[in-house]
């Protein structure tokens, strides 16, 4: 066998050797470790909206006069930030909660159901971050404790506990998590 080669034999089997790591890396061992979920959602558009009524004098009724579309300003924005994510008087929506719950989320809700409350995925108080005007995340990192088989949705509330303060809710896709394996959830909030 020449020179040459033993050397292209050589460098593909350290290709094939890269590839295999990489791949055992992405889709296998790693996994068993150390799982993430992040999640952006948009809970909505906050918005303005003016309708003015007349009354004449002698009229018994109001009459329409018109309906716009409010601006809602900068600062508008930022106060509403402060008021659910930051800090302000009451708790800020910075609670998170994680479920195995297959429920399709609904405005109605009040709380996810069946809501995670052992094995190291209780609800937890994120970290608030201000990413722009009207604009901020909050992210915990749970770290299981015990074996939890398709977690797939979570809530941001604005109470460590119980019912009633659920700003919103998302699916995301099922993981299983064995004890010792990291679930991070980001809620990205946005005032527009």
């Amino acid at each position: 066998m020449s020179r040459k080669q033993s050397l292209s034999i050589s460098a593909a089997i350290i290709a094939i050797i890269v590839l295999v790591a990489f791949a055992s890396y992405q889709y296998g061992v790693y996994e068993t470790y150390q799982r993430y979920a992040s999640l952006d959602i948009d809970v909505g558009t906050y918005s303005l909206h003016v309708t003015v009524y007349v009354q004449r004098v002698g009229e018994e009724e109001p009459k329409f006069w018109s309906h716009h579309a409010g601006v809602l300003t900068t600062i508008g924005k930022n106060w509403i930030e402060d008021q659910l994510g930051d800090s302000p008087g009451t708790d800020p929506a910075k609670w998170i909660s994680v479920s195995t719950s297959t429920s399709t989320p609904l405005a109605s809700w009040t709380q996810i159901p069946t809501e995670i409350t052992t094995g190291g995925l209780a609800r937890a108080a994120g970290t608030y971050a201000s990413t722009g005007d009207g604009q901020w995340t909050e992210s915990y990192q749970f770290t299981a404790s015990a074996t939890h088989t398709d977690v797939q949705l979570t809530g941001l509330q604005w109470a460590a506990s119980g019912n009633n303060n659920l700003l919103g809710a998302d699916t995301f896709t099922p993981v299983t998590l064995n004890s010792g394996d990291k679930l991070t959830v980001t809620w990205t909030v946005t005032a527009s």
